[in-house]
């Protein structure tokens, strides 16, 4: 079961993931949870844009195997 079926959505997360991860680093107040979420969102941004990167070369390598034949 995949929760995001195109994977224009996995690169938008992940990069929106990653402009709050920045945010709450400028706040920078001392605070556990501001640590936790930017922790979270850190971790979110990398494992959408990783997936990202395996379907689109996924995409890649099945639309190159088609053009050979």
């Amino acid at each position: 079961m995949r929760l995001v079926r195109k994977k224009e959505n996995l690169l938008i997360i992940g990069i929106s993931s990653l402009l709050i991860m920045m945010c709450l680093r400028i706040i920078s107040i001392e605070l556990p949870i501001l640590d936790f979420l930017e922790g979270m969102f850190t971790g979110i941004s990398i494992v959408m844009n990783i997936s990202f990167l395996f379907r689109f070369g996924k995409e890649q390598k099945i639309k190159n195997f088609n053009l050979k034949d």
